[in-house]
């Protein structure tokens, strides 16, 4: 009888674990802010989620393995979209866009247009990276 007591506490604690879990889950991947954003972005009108469970640099990878040799090894140097500060990559394949003559690398059509309206500013941004 003095260990129907512990015996039916532990049976609880293990059926509320196995219902419960412990808190983490090691099969799915944990969510990470590069899918956010916010309506002063720019990137409202798009999904940035159609290569969910991968992680933002198994992302930039397969999107760069889209581009020429040459532009891939470009892009990943440059790494981050001046314009959302965000992976290239991490939301499709990334753009190539001229600006005062240099080659710089957005994430999305729609950094296209910040870009071209003040490439000083986001060429700056470049050279500091």
């Amino acid at each position: 009888m003095k260990y129907l007591v512990p015996f039916s506490l532990m049976i609880v604690t293990l059926i509320t674990f196995s219902l419960s879990g412990c808190g983490s889950d090691p099969i799915k991947p944990k969510p990470t802010n590069s899918n956010s954003s916010s309506p002063d972005d720019g990137h409202v009108d798009h999904d940035h989620h159609g290569m969910s469970g991968q992680t933002d640099m198994e992302k930039m990878k397969a999107a760069l393995a889209k581009l020429s040799t040459e532009d891939a090894a470009s892009a990943e140097k440059q790494h981050i979209c001046p314009v959302s500060g965000k992976m290239l990559g991490v939301m499709g394949t990334p753009k190539k866009v001229d600006a005062n003559g240099q080659p710089v690398w957005i994430c999305c059509d729609g950094c296209k247009d910040k870009l071209l309206s003040s490439p000083d500013t986001y060429l700056a941004k470049l050279k500091k990276e």
